[in-house]
Parts: structure tokens; C-alpha cells; sequence
């Protein structure tokens, strides 16, 4: 069992992902999510909503525009972000509308979406409208693998030990055998792809970013699998995602001389 130095800072976190997944909350379904007393997640929101984190409209919480603004700061000062935006604009003007780009760093051993091109709920098919892959396993998508593959053993072993093989869909690899494979073939092709893995229906294709030994992130286009079947793109998909990775990658490395 985990411990935390500040047992209460981690029970305003679990009360923040509960708004998070349910949207707006009153006190009642906090306490009874968490397992608290009443009493206990008031105090919490109450904290909560002092600091600006969270709004109370009429005994409901939640979540504050606040996180949209720490969002925006921590994406605006992270290196793969403002030395990758405008090439992967680039590659989704490439793709068609019919794709989009994420542009993904690691967290915690998870995946960070810092930007996703074209992300429209109209435009997704009807078993994703209500899902946004954002910190979410590596192994369970495209640029987390190709990430995976870039790192040395040692932080790969650590990472999948910490996180474990979520199955997100049927198609998710959980198979820890299964799975360091599909790393080796990562690495000698150079990309990695997704069939449903993360989200039904979506296929995706990553390559990673990476300067000597630090392993930024990833670059990948996704769409509806139907899509990625009947694409006739020249030069084919994989190609051009490399391309763009490596573009950003000369971009990191001129950025530093």
C-alpha cells in the first residue's frame, strides 16, 4: 500500500478526480465515492473552493476554469511543446481533415497529451465521442509505445512495474511477453502503431522524439481505423510521422547550441 507524507493533500486529489470524472458533484456522492465521512469531503470541497479549485453553484461542485490556466502554463513551458507546435500543425495539414495529430510527453510514467489537432466530438466515431486520451498508460496507445521503446531497459521495467497493463480495450496488449515484442519491433521500424488499443475503432501511428539519451515524447496521427484502411496517402503515414519526429528532434538539438 502507498503511503503519502500528506495523507489529506491526497484525499483533495481524489475528491478533484471525482468532479473530473463525474462533473458536477454534491457532497453526499463525494463522500460516498471515497468512502469519507460527510463531513470529511465537505471540509474538502470547502478547502477546495477557498483556493479557487472547484465552484459550488447551489450545493453542486466543480472543477474551476483554474485548471485550464495551470494547464496552459505547464504546456507553454514544456520544451517538446514549443519546439514541436508548428510542425505538428504542419503534419495535420498534411494528413487531411480526416486525421488528427498529437503531439505526447511522459508523466509519471504516463502519457501527456500537450497538443491534439482536429479533436471534434462530431468528427470522432460514435464509440470515442466521449473519451480524450490524456494521462492515460503508456502501453495502451501509440506514442506511449513508441516512448517505451525509446527508454533504456532499466526505466522501461520501472515504469510498467509502477503502472502495471491496464487493458483499456479487448485489443490492449496486458501480456508483459506480448508486450516487450512489440517494443523490439517498435525499435527496429522505427515507429509504433495503435488498432483500437486505446479507443474502439482508432488506429494510430507514432514515432519518437529523441536527443542522445532523452526521450521527449512522441508524435502520431490518428483516425477511425476505416480510414487508415482505405488511405492511399504517398508517401504512407509512418513515413511522414517519422519525418515530422525528426524535424522536431532537429529543432531540440539546434535549440540547445
Amino acid at each position: 500500500m502507498t503511503n503519502y507524507p500528506i495523507a489529506a493533500v491526497k484525499v483533495s486529489h481524489d475528491v478533484l478526480t471525482v468532479l473530473a470524472d463525474r462533473g458536477d458533484v454534491g457532497v453526499t456522492e463525494v463522500a460516498t465515492a471515497l468512502s469519507l465521512p460527510k463531513s470529511t469531503a465537505h471540509d474538502h470541497l470547502r478547502t477546495l473552493e477557498r483556493v479557487g479549485s472547484v465552484v459550488n453553484e447551489n450545493g453542486r461542485y466543480r472543477l474551476s476554469m483554474q485548471f485550464l490556466h495551470f494547464g496552459k502554463i505547464a504546456r507553454n513551458n514544456n520544451e517538446l511543446f514549443v519546439r514541436g507546435r508548428d510542425e505538428a500543425l504542419g503534419l495535420s495539414a498534411a494528413v487531411g481533415d480526416s486525421k488528427y495529430v498529437q503531439l505526447v510527453t511522459e508523466e509519471n510514467g504516463r502519457c501527456a497529451v500537450l497538443l491534439a489537432t482536429r479533436w471534434q466530438r462530431e468528427s470522432l466515431p460514435p464509440k470515442a465521442t466521449d473519451v480524450y486520451p490524456t494521462h492515460v498508460p503508456l502501453h495502451t496507445n501509440a506514442p506511449g509505445k513508441a516512448i517505451l521503446a525509446s527508454m533504456d531497459s532499466e526505466t522501461a521495467e520501472r515504469v510498467l512495474l509502477e503502472q502495471g497493463l491496464e487493458r483499456r480495450t479487448p485489443a490492449t496488449i496486458t501480456d508483459e511477453d506480448e508486450l516487450l515484442s512489440e517494443l523490439e519491433r517498435i525499435r527496429g521500424n522505427g515507429y509504433a502503431t495503435d488498432a483500437g488499443e486505446l479507443i474502439p475503432g482508432m488506429t494510430g501511428v507514432a514515432a519518437p522524439i529523441v536527443t542522445d539519451a532523452d526521450v521527449h515524447g512522441a508524435i502520431a496521427v490518428y483516425g477511425a481505423t476505416e480510414e487508415f484502411e482505405s488511405d492511399r496517402h504517398d508517401p504512407p503515414i509512418a513515413d511522414v510521422v517519422r519525418d515530422a519526429a525528426d524535424e522536431i528532434q532537429a529543432n531540440l538539438i539546434f535549440a540547445r547550441d
